[in-house]
């Protein structure tokens, strides 16, 4: 029985709630949008045309709160309610609740969902539709002794997991029969405060694996497809971090057998609605099911950009009883799309979670950018660290990924941490370029945590040269006579130096000498995001930078490095300090503000009384009188008559005198 969907409650937050609004609106459905406390500003909010209160409480009295939420749908007539991934979407109770209550629940029926959301039944209905499943024990495990016998029987290493879980929690590796015990104990705690549920079973771990999953997407006819793989084995702590599609690792065979499997499980409950069927993948391509999600999944966007399938509209089409829109052998798979997923967290600190205000949040043009934020918002601790998904298509891996490196190059924001940069990093790997990779590509790339930092002198020297050209490009804006902007520059970079000297700049032209070599720069600072788009010679590149003082802080190909600029009779007062303890001192006069010296009234060895003049500066127009506010002995004079500074630049090194 058909019937059709004129109003949608979207039971989610954050980018998925903004991605289900978009469909609504382009299929003339209006939604009503739901909000905590917490949320009360918040971006998905936005693109709703209603909106309603749920509770002070972040998460239990709000977006979990079932009776509160079907009291919203009857308030406002809903229609159906579409729950994105997340919070109730996986519930079945609420599925029943709203069935009850005639509203339509954009997603599959409540008894699929309960049959799939248990780890141990889902196995066992894989079993009986002939889906390849990894050895282990379909049951509860009760105790260590029982633990002990399944674990000798299938043979270490094994996988403890939780019955009612995912997303990685409850789930442990026991390599050893020693540490079985701890293991255990510790993921049923875990999977008891995760889910409220401690039961886990036992099952055979299988080494550097791939997951690889299925999309299926059925109707209320018994219509089912596969809409092809995605590849998700770019994870930290069991969490996907970049997924695509296709997988370059299946071929045709294989790829074949995964979607037959995956479908038939989807029929082996009779399923409808969008859902993922994941597998691991061993490296002689033999494949084992790992569990169903029976929902949206963050990364679906890969698969609608390689078929061209918008997945929450069917999704829509068919709880409003339609038919599938399209079949098996009309499927197409086209091109090559990559997922990248911003995430609010420190990777140079193990991935802590990062929260605060959004100063500043640009996003890349030209690629899809499926965002929850934007700047000026606000990170709470109280929700998933994804900021935004970036997905880029192209007519083959190496497009796509090309893509996906310039797009998240051009990103620029500040106010929390991200994984911006380790996302860079990654991309650039050679082991990703040639999709060498598995579950544990970061553990075993990243041994010692991510750093951002690099050794390699052709990466330091352009981003040393774009920090120099800033400073130079600056100093140029604010000076009249180009000759008095200084020659010779010292840059310290880490633990390296490097030696500048400036040959010619002018409107036309800067070109900078190192080791005879010169490079001819052009430099464009894009005004909206503030990336720096540098030409060095015959190569184009784009660094992130930010600045306090002389010390630049530049970002570029997921690397990270502070940078000391100093002209080389600044520098030559620092010689003595060792060059990984360079650090500022107190007794130095600094320019308030960008400005011309007027005149300089000291000289080098002089001692000058409190309350007398040092430095005269222009600035907009006006004279800026800089006197000493104690007696002191002049050290160095950095600057002369006529010459152009910076804010915060180095005027005068002085010695106070007691």
């Amino acid at each position: 029985m058909k019937k059709k969907i004129k109003k949608i409650l979207i039971g989610n937050r954050g980018e998925i709630a903004v991605r289900i609004a978009k469909t609504c609106k382009k299929l003339n459905i209006k939604t009503v949008g739901i909000f905590s406390k917490e949320d009360e500003s918040s971006y998905h909010l936005d693109g709703m045309d209603e909106k309603v209160f749920l509770s002070n409480d972040p998460l239990n009295e709000s977006y979990l709160n079932i009776k509160k939420i079907i009291q919203i749908c009857k308030k406002m007539n809903v229609d159906a309610v579409h729950p994105g991934y997340g919070f109730l979407s996986e519930n079945y109770l609420f599925s029943k609740e709203l069935s009850k209550n005639n509203i339509i629940f954009i997603g599959p029926p409540a008894n699929a969902v309960k049959e799939m959301g248990d780890k141990i039944s889902s196995k066992k209905i894989a079993l009986k539709a002939k889906v390849n499943c990894i050895p282990g024990i379909n049951k509860e495990i009760r105790s260590l002794e029982e633990a002990s016998k399944v674990s000798n029987n299938i043979g270490f290493p094994v996988m403890i997991k939780a019955s009612a879980g995912g997303g990685g929690k409850g789930m442990r590796i026991v390599r050893k029969k020693k540490d079985l015990s701890e293991l255990l104990k510790s993921a049923k705690n875990e999977a008891k405060n995760a889910f409220g549920d401690d039961r886990v079973f036992i099952e055979k771990y299988i080494e550097n694996p791939r997951h690889i999953e299925i999309q299926v997407l059925g109707d209320k006819f018994g219509n089912i497809i596969s809409l092809g793989e995605r590849e998700c084995s770019i994870q930290r702590r069991h969490q996907k971090i970049i997924e695509e599609a296709p997988s370059a690792f299946l071929d045709e065979v294989t790829r074949k057998k995964m979607g037959d499997q995956a479908v038939s499980l989807a029929k082996q409950v009779k399923y409808y609605s969008a859902g993922t069927v994941e597998f691991v993948v061993d490296k002689n391509k033999n494949f084992y099911f790992l569990e169903m999600n029976t929902r949206l999944q963050v990364e679906h966007p890969v698969t609608e950009e390689v078929t061209g399938v918008d997945l929450v509209k069917e999704m829509i089409k068919i709880s409003e009883g339609n038919k599938l829109s399209l079949t098996q052998e009309n499927l197409k798979i086209q091109g090559w799309s990559i997922e990248a997923r911003l995430c609010s967290e420190d990777p140079k600190k193990d991935f802590l979670p990062s929260a605060g205000k959004i100063k500043k949040l640009v996003f890349p043009e030209k690629v899809r950018v499926d965002k929850g934020y934007i700047e000026g918002g606000t990170v709470s601790i109280y929700y998933d660290s994804l900021i935004a998904k970036i997905i880029t298509k192209g007519r083959n891996r190496k497009e796509a990924i090309n893509k996906m490196i310039e797009a998240l190059q051009v990103m620029n924001i500040d106010g929390i941490k991200t994984n911006q940069d380790f996302l860079i990093n990654i991309l650039l790997t050679k082991e990703f370029s040639l999709s060498k990779i598995d579950t544990n590509f970061i553990e075993k790339n990243y041994k010692s945590g991510f750093k951002g930092k690099t050794g390699d002198v052709n990466i330091l020297e352009i981003m040393a040269i774009t920090a120099l050209s800033n400073k130079l490009k600056y100093l140029k804006e604010i000076n009249n006579d180009l000759s008095k902007i200084s020659k010779n520059w010292t840059l310290v970079l880490e633990d390296k130096l490097f030696n500048f000297k400036l040959s010619t700049i002018n409107d036309s032209a800067l070109v900078l000498i190192k080791d005879n070599k010169k490079f001819y720069i052009e430099l464009f600072v894009d005004p909206s995001s503030l990336i720096n788009k540098i030409k060095i010679n015959d190569n184009f590149y784009n660094l992130r930078i930010t600045q306090n003082e002389n010390l630049f802080k530049v970002f570029y190909n997921g690397y990270i490095s502070k940078i000391n600029i100093f002209r080389n009779i600044e520098y030559k007062s620092y010689t003595n300090l060792p060059k990984n303890k360079l650090v500022r001192e107190n007794n130095y006069l600094v320019s308030p503000m960008p400005g011309k010296v007027v005149d300089v009234l000291v000289k080098k060895n002089s001692i000058v009384n409190s309350g007398e003049t040092l430095i005269i500066l222009d600035a907009m127009k006006m004279e800026n009188i800089l006197k000493s506010d104690s007696k002191v002995k002049i050290l160095e004079i950095f600057v002369g008559k006529g010459e152009a500074v910076s804010a915060e630049q180095n005027l005068i090194k002085f010695k106070v005198i007691k």
